[in-house]
């Protein structure tokens, strides 16, 4: 016949276990994701784009705007970094125009 074997775990082992589970457990609730908004005149030649963020988490924001000119040439142009809630503004040049924006956060 077969030997069953069972296996105790001490009183100590538990309180151990129970420690090490707690210590990485977080104790902070999670941070909220920023909020942020985009918006650009897509296909206006020299057209402008501008993004903001704000929340827990966002120091400075700023936007990237994608410009196409008429020879199928890209540029990508940044607006300068503002405060979290300020809005960030670019402009494509007088000969292209925006195809698509986005922002980058620190």
């Amino acid at each position: 016949m077969g030997r069953v074997r069972k296996f105790g775990v001490s009183a100590a082992a538990v309180t151990a276990i129970a420690a090490a589970t707690t210590l990485m457990s977080p104790t902070a609730p999670a941070l909220a994701a920023p909020t942020c908004s985009t918006s650009a005149q897509i296909g206006v030649s020299g057209g402008t784009g501008w993004a903001t963020c704000s929340g827990t988490g966002v120091t400075q924001t700023r936007v990237v705007l994608f410009c196409q000119d008429s020879s199928g040439g890209y540029t990508t142009v940044y607006g300068p970094w503002v405060a979290n809630s300020v809005k960030s503004n670019a402009r494509c040049s007088s000969s292209s125009w925006p195809i698509s924006v986005g922002y980058q956060t620190i």
